[in-house]
């Protein structure tokens, strides 16, 4: 018989207070907050470690990359950009914007640039594919990623710019839709 483990007990209060959904006696309730909670309640330490493992492809990186995807948490998404920034190995630093892509929010907006001025080939694409999911998944507008859109059509590397005609086409059949 597995013996079950009992977790610390959680002072939901104090999360809620620590994550801004209790102010003032009110209540506040989001997917947003949840996520604030969870990364709360994970620890930066554990995500960076996830991040490593996810790196790693060690067993079980899948499940560290979906568990990222839905928490998005800045710990990891800054983690992963602190290693894209300062590792000398190239596979680190392509990993890190692989996973980046998938666990991003609005935040990272401003780290495409650098993503496209990157020397390495494999960087420029998977940082154009963060910008691709930020679209996809709606988390930026179609105007707020115009300019990095423009330069990406522009780009020196071909996978970028096939990438940057597909988002293109995706947008305007979403535009479609829409109307």
């Amino acid at each position: 018989m597995q013996k079950k483990t009992r977790i610390a007990v959680i002072n939901w209060t104090t999360v809620a207070i620590e994550v801004g959904a209790f102010v003032e006696g009110r209540e506040r309730g989001s997917s947003a907050y949840a996520r604030l909670a969870l990364e709360k309640l994970i620890g930066e330490q554990n995500l960076r470690e996830a991040v490593d493992h996810y790196i790693g492809f060690k067993p079980g990186f899948e499940l560290v990359r979906s568990v990222l995807r839905e928490i998005q948490p800045w710990s990891a998404m800054a983690y992963c950009y602190e290693l894209y920034q300062g590792s000398p190995d190239i596979e680190i630093r392509r990993s890190a914007i692989e996973l980046l892509r998938v666990i991003s929010d609005k935040r990272v907006l401003l780290w495409i640039n650098e993503f496209l001025d990157d020397s390495d080939e494999g960087i420029q694409a998977w940082g154009f594919g963060v910008l691709d999911q930020l679209l996809w998944k709606e988390l930026v507008q179609p105007e707020e990623a115009e300019p990095f859109l423009a330069r990406a059509e522009q780009h020196s590397n071909q996978r970028v710019r096939e990438q940057a005609c597909f988002v293109r086409e995706y947008l305007a059949q979403r535009k479609q839709q829409d109307a």
